[in-house]
């Protein structure tokens, strides 16, 4: 991760292809602006209402390349940091923001199965990690409104292609990847993602290219088989135990995180295509299945049932693969740390393109508070500098060392996290675990709010 967090930033949106000088210039002070308060709206974010009127004006503007592609500077820096690693998982996700009923956003689509109630935008990213669940950022997002005259239409969606519907945003994910991929060939990538992305199309263009990045897709689909007359689900589950392995299991709203003790099966399969394409090939896979063994009561099983083009041929192999699916509840953190700690469904923005500007900022915001709480989490005894400056340093440990006594001379990031999710509302109890996300993006908030009055202050003391 670059130092200090409130800098660096501005790196992620620097020399962004927007076609006009000023506003590429414009771009990175306004990142760093929305970096410093998460929450904030843009008028308190921006300071001044002749800053926040520029700011508008920014997201306002009708370039060609206003929306999403002033991220391609961002993108480039997540392959550079990719590039160190021996194996990226790219995760993929969908999320719908809220805008609730809005009638004076223009713009905006459908989100909920109700006609009538709920206004917003779909969300589409590919997020990229380290195997051990380190936040690289992001390599491609997707932003669309859905049109209210579609409504209704989804018992017509087996006619249609999959390059005509919503499903196609996989494999634009999928291409975009393959083409990051290419700069990188010494980098193993796994495309990772759930139920939703199993589709015969997928894995079809995955198995399209030698070389091309892997897939591994959590199987929706009870697929028949061209080698056996039972389904996939049922093959699986006579399969002979290969072994046992530990999952540690995100925690769930109204559940608790815990350990999980899975059975662990798995064997190569060619799958058939779905009935109404039973003219194309089938399809050499791996499958595996993760099932949970003696699971807490009242909950329910841990059941994964995963297809990879990744050869799974020994028990080491399939215990990695498992290893990466798990890593896939990151872009669903991420999610919730945009949502609520970067507070992005509160903008109250005049139309679905000023908000979608406004969103690729943000995604970049809740990016580094993700990676700095898990910095906080992998090197605790990092110099305090790699994420605060040393006047915000400096305030912070004002503002919480209240009957803690002298702290060393080196201040850690453990010490910056732990004081963070303090001003965040985190009570610091042993049974809640390390500050979590979204308490750390509303620390970095009143820090900046602390420092900016101490600052303030010590300008006028000396004015005096």
């Amino acid at each position: 991760m670059q130092a200090p967090f409130s800098v660096s930033i501005m790196n992620e949106f620097a020399n962004a292809p927007l076609g006009d000088e000023r506003l590429s210039r414009r771009l990175p002070r306004l990142a760093e602006a929305l970096a410093r308060q998460p929450q904030a709206s843009i008028p308190k974010t921006t300071g001044n209402w002749g800053q926040a009127c520029a700011a508008y004006r920014f997201l306002d503007h009708h370039l060609p390349a206003a929306r999403f592609d002033l991220l391609r500077p961002h993108f480039a820096l997540t392959v550079e940091r990719a590039a160190a690693q021996p194996t990226v998982l790219a995760v993929a996700d969908t999320t719908s923001l809220n805008y609730g009923q809005r009638s004076s956003t223009q713009g905006l689509g459908l989100i909920g199965s109700h006609a009538d109630k709920f206004f917003g935008l779909w969300l589409h990213g590919l997020l990229a990690f380290t195997p051990q669940g380190l936040p690289l950022g992001l390599l491609e997002t997707q932003c669309w409104a859905r049109d209210p005259a579609q409504f209704g239409g989804n018992h017509q969606r087996n006619r249609k292609p999959v390059a005509a519907k919503e499903s196609a945003k996989w494999l634009r994910s999928y291409q975009a990847l393959r083409t990051q991929a290419v700069q990188t060939p010494q980098t193993r990538w796994v495309m990772v993602a759930d139920r939703e992305a199993d589709l015969y199309e997928l894995f079809a263009l995955a198995l399209d290219t030698p070389g091309a990045p892997e897939l591994l897709v959590r199987a929706q689909q009870d697929r028949g088989l061209d080698t056996s007359t039972r389904r996939l689900f049922a093959h699986l589950a006579r399969t002979p135990l290969a072994g046992r392995l530990r999952v540690q299991v995100p925690r769930r709203p109204g559940q608790k995180a815990r350990t999980a003790t899975v059975s662990v099966r798995f064997r190569a399969v060619r799958v058939s295509a779905p009935t109404l394409k039973d003219d194309q090939p089938t399809l050499p896979l791996w499958a595996i299945e993760a099932r949970e063994l003696h699971p807490p009561r009242g909950r329910t099983a841990l059941l994964w049932r995963l297809l990879t083009t990744c050869p799974v041929a020994r028990l080491a192999q399939a215990t990695e693969i498992i290893g990466w699916y798990s890593v896939r509840w990151g872009i669903e953190v991420f999610h919730k740390v945009l949502k609520n700690g970067c507070a992005v469904e509160a903008a109250q923005l005049e139309n679905a393109a000023r908000l979608q500007r406004y969103l690729a900022i943000k995604l970049v915001v809740a990016w580094q508070v993700m990676a700095l709480t898990h910095l906080g989490r992998v090197q605790p005894e990092a110099d305090v500098s790699e994420i605060l400056a040393a006047a915000q340093w400096r305030v912070l440990r004002a503002a919480t060392a209240q009957g803690e006594g002298r702290l060393g001379r080196v201040p850690t990031v453990r010490e910056a996290v732990r004081r963070l999710g303090g001003l965040g509302g985190h009570r610091g109890r042993r049974s809640e675990g390390p500050p979590g996300p979204q308490g750390l993006a509303r620390g970095l908030q009143r820090l900046h709010d602390i420092t900016l009055g101490w600052r303030l202050a010590h300008e006028r003391e000396k004015c005096a």
